[in-house]
């Protein structure tokens, strides 16, 4: 963690009523709300303005500090200097350069260290109003040694204008911005939308947080982005930065919380608190009470309100966060995770993002499986539907640190409509594509072999077909397939109906289908109209899944890989992985991988993921992602108990197929990071934990296994024999005494 720089201070209540000015109700952020839009995603972007200037003759009380307060000590207080948001922010600027970052504030004032305020500087009078000074918050000629026109000079004309600015009406050459947030954060510049004392943010509305967004340019500065690139031209690196609703606003259950707020104090961070049409600085905090100590920019005093309450009559929506990393200082814990919203049994990718070079991980996966990882770049499967918190502690030599995501991995339980029968005939075998499934009567007529899958290419015909066991004189066969994946099977083009007599027909994916994992429901049943869904007298109902490729929406990545646990050196071919009962995939393949594809440069972050990809008895596998990839990204492959392995070199998605061979050749793997079997260079098994090196950890469960018969699919079974023996334990002992491990960037 950075150094706690805290002051805890012994004092009786907290002072923390708030007095509204001239308001009866509380101001909701939906009076300054500018803008709405919508991601590529569809997830909806809305921009606010923050034009509150301090209302005359109104004072908040100050705050008196708690025995359990907690507050950075070191944090300026400043008024308001022609924004409330460049002047919050030219707090926390000034607080950094008084704790370890002195760059941020490099004029001649008080030896060249911000001050604890901007009485320094006094006033000035323009067109009639008297505006503070302050040039961390906005520039001018002959403020604190400029001999140049600065920020107000050329942008500001009297407040709430949005009129042209000075500069665009008299014809000057604007400055350079460099020395002041308000130049950066877009504030009072009229070529970006902000009136004068006005700042514009960002947020997601589902209250997820936006990262650095700089997509509204250039007509309009995101005032979070411009934070990070004043911070970038003092030479100083921001690990992270963005703008997110507060827990519960609107009733979001993705959104920043109190004990996310506590943890940025507790790491030395100051917060911008974003209330309706304002924003202050908050520095501290008391747990009991959710109380949060800030800066509100209208004066000097320490002062003080509720989490998701008021201030001055203004309710809290959101917050904006940034995160800066020094040398020689512990790491600032950060992860993604693709995707993060799934169907049980799915699985996550999880990447460390983390500044500052970790070099161990800490993972909590609440409802995961695994539920713990010490591995950099876990895969977790969930099988339960919930809502789950994610953990990491980032550890290098200077410390730890932790971030915990709220609400971070959604899981859902697809939610299609029951189907029941009275067992007489029922469906013996059903044949489509590469599944050939052979099975009883299920339980109340209804089996759900979602388990099993096949792709399928849009516009290509597939023939479906049943065998019923026994068969009688009426019985009719039906298909559906939930092409867009709205959980239903009442869609034009979604019915499939398959010939009396030989119960068979034809499946073709239309042109429209969405791609990835959807429904294939197959009914069979004694006379009467075929439904989809509810009880029959007679008959029985299994459902499929089919993964779709639709190559007018999604590029296609061709790969080719061996596993080695799985490959025959002699017939040149995996064998497919076994369980109790034979092989545990249907038709030719082998076992399942996930693919990711992986930013080409620090901090390596997952751009894009294929999971439970089939992979094919002769090392094909086909994943499909979305068309709008169109830049160089890593190929990372992760299988169940296999080492995980990179490509060598970033692969180029310019079009919309692209290969690539892992077996061929030892540098087609990152640091030849392979075993040649048989002229194949395949992937290293043995890593039955994940952790990303074979080693005791791995022999441990394995030799447990044997000891115990242990069969089925299970991922102590390094060879696939769908028997835990010694043929496990000498792949791993052999790689382990090799000290294998992952290799990556």
């Amino acid at each position: 963690m950075l150094a706690k720089r805290l002051l805890i201070l012994a004092a009786i209540a907290a002072a923390v009523s708030t007095l509204s000015f001239a308001q009866n109700v509380p101001v909701t952020v939906d009076k300054y709300i500018t803008s709405r839009s919508y991601d590529e995603s569809g997830r909806e972007i809305i921009s606010v303005t923050t034009p509150v200037k301090p209302p005359s003759g109104y004072r908040a009380p100050a705050a008196e500090y708690t025995a359990n307060a907690v507050v950075l000590a070191g944090v300026p207080a400043f008024s308001w200097s022609f924004g409330c948001s460049p002047t919050a922010a030219s707090m926390g600027a000034g607080f950094y350069d008084n704790n370890g970052y002195p760059s941020a504030y490099t004029g001649p004032a008080n030896g060249g260290v911000m001050p604890m305020n901007n009485s320094n500087w006094g006033s000035v009078v323009i067109n009639g109003e008297t505006r503070d000074l302050c040039p961390l918050s906005a520039t001018m000629l002959n403020l604190d040694g400029r001999t140049t026109r600065g920020h107000v000079d050329d942008y500001w004309t009297l407040y709430n204008s949005s009129d042209p600015d000075p500069y665009i009406i008299n014809g000057w050459a604007q400055h350079l911005h460099g020395d002041c947030l308000a130049d950066f954060m877009g504030t009072n510049q009229s070529a970006v939308g902000s009136s004068d004392g006005s700042t514009t943010f960002f947020y997601y509305g589902d209250g997820s947080p936006i990262y650095d967004y700089s997509s509204s340019e250039p007509g309009a500065r995101d005032g979070c982005h411009g934070m990070r690139l004043f911070y970038e031209s003092r030479g100083i690196t921001v690990v992270q930065n963005y703008t997110q609703l507060i827990y519960g606003n609107g009733g979001n259950t993705l959104g920043f919380t109190f004990a996310q707020y506590m943890n940025e104090i507790d790491n030395g961070r100051p917060v911008l608190i974003q209330v309706s049409g304002h924003t202050m600085l908050g520095y501290g905090y008391d747990e009991t009470g959710s109380i949060v100590y800030l800066h509100d920019t209208w004066d000097y005093l320490d002062h003080s309100m509720v989490w998701g309450g008021e201030y001055a009559g203004m309710a809290q929506w959101g917050v904006t966060v940034l995160q800066l990393f020094a040398a020689n200082a512990p790491p600032i814990a950060n992860f993604s995770g693709t995707p993060n919203s799934i169907l049980t049994g799915e699985s996550v990718n999880f990447s460390d993002i983390s500044a500052g070079n970790p070099t161990s991980w800490q993972w909590t996966f609440e409802g995961g499986t695994p539920s713990a990882s010490s591995v950099e770049n876990p895969v977790v499967s969930y099988f339960t539907p919930g809502v789950y918190d994610v953990t990491l502690v980032a550890t290098n030599a200077n410390g730890s640190d932790t971030e915990t995501k709220s609400g971070y991995i959604t899981v859902e339980d697809p939610d299609y409509c029951d189907a029941s029968a009275t067992c007489d005939e029922f469906i013996g075998t059903m044949n489509f594509n590469t599944i050939s499934n052979t099975s009883s009567c299920g339980t109340n007529g209804y089996t759900d072999f979602t388990g099993i899958s096949t792709t399928l290419t849009a516009g290509i015909s597939y023939t479906i077909s049943v065998t019923t066991s026994p068969w009688y004189t009426g019985d009719q066969c039906g298909a559906w397939v939930d092409w867009n994946q709205d959980l239903d099977f009442d869609d034009a083009g979604e019915y499939f109906p398959m010939s009396e007599s030989s119960l068979s027909g034809t499946i073709t994916p239309p042109s429209d289908a969405l791609n990835g994992p959807t429904r294939l429901r197959v009914r069979l049943l004694y006379t009467g109209e075929i439904v989809p869904c509810g009880n029959v007298d007679w008959g029985e109902t299994e459902d499929y899944t089919v993964n779709v490729i639709n190559p007018e929406s999604q590029k296609i990545l061709n790969l080719t890989l061996m596993l080695e646990g799985l490959f025959d050196p002699t017939t040149q071919m995996m064998r497919k992985a076994g369980d109790e009962s034979g092989p545990h995939f249907p038709g030719t393949v082998a076992d399942q991988i996930n693919v990711s594809l992986v930013q080409s440069a620090p901090p390596y972050s997952v751009v894009a993921s294929s999971v439970n990809t089939a992979l094919n008895q002769n090392g094909t596998c086909m994943a499909s992602f979305s068309s709008a990839l169109s830049g160089i990204y890593y190929l990372k492959i992760n299988h169940r108990n296999s080492i995980e392995s990179w490509s060598s070199t970033p692969v180029s998605f310019s079009g919309n197929s692209i290969s690539y061979n892992f077996s061929d050749s030892p540098s087609k793997i990152y640091g030849n990071n392979s075993i040649l079997k048989g002229g194949k260079y395949c992937l290293f098994g043995g890593d039955a934990n994940q952790d990303g090196s074979v080693d005791t950890g791995d022999m441990t469960p394995i030799d447990n296994d044997a000891s115990a018969f242990t069969s089925g699919y299970v991922v102590t079974d390094i060879n696939g024999d769908g028997i835990v023996d010694t043929g496990d334990v000498t792949i791993v002992d052999n790689n382990g005494s090799a000290f294998v491990g992952s290799v990556h960037p």
